[in-house]
């Protein structure tokens, strides 16, 4: 089900976008907000830099503010971290299909909902990690920036 993977296959100065199921980008607001709701690379809060960390663990730090991704014990994920600490390290892993999955210290998968007119950011998180397993919507490219 899984390819080998070593985080250590990528370089913390390196940048990347992650892109959910639905072709939007994971994108992150000064406030801590996460939305998947950018289909435009040129947007500036979607840049993220993937850094490797023990245990083939990663962090993912949003390049623009800075800040760390990291989960709550029932799901709740945020961006507004200034330091790694156990929250904000993820499990990645390369599925046989090229895409990636992200597994919180709680044992969840990180997964992202769309936003749509019934489901604007302000009032549905767009990304959480609340299932045991992954699937679909817990499937992500990672997608180099080109310089």
């Amino acid at each position: 089900m899984y390819d080998s993977y070593s985080n250590q296959d990528f370089d913390p100065s390196d940048q990347y976008y992650i892109k959910a199921f639905h072709g939007r980008y994971i994108a992150a607001h000064p406030d801590g907000l996460l939305v998947t709701d950018d289909d435009d690379i040129k947007h500036h809060d979607i840049q993220w830099r993937i850094i490797p960390c023990d245990n083939n663990r990663v962090a993912l730090q949003i390049v623009k503010h800075q800040k760390y991704l990291s989960t709550e014990d029932h799901g709740t994920v945020r961006c507004f971290d200034d330091n790694v600490n156990n929250d904000s390290l993820w499990e990645m892993k390369q599925l046989e299909n090229g895409k990636y999955a992200f597994r919180s210290c709680y044992g969840r998968w990180l997964n992202a909902t769309g936003m749509t007119d019934d489901n604007p950011p302000e009032t549905q998180p767009h990304l959480f990690a609340n299932k045991e397993h992954h699937h679909q919507h817990a499937q992500f490219d990672v997608i180099p920036v080109k310089q």
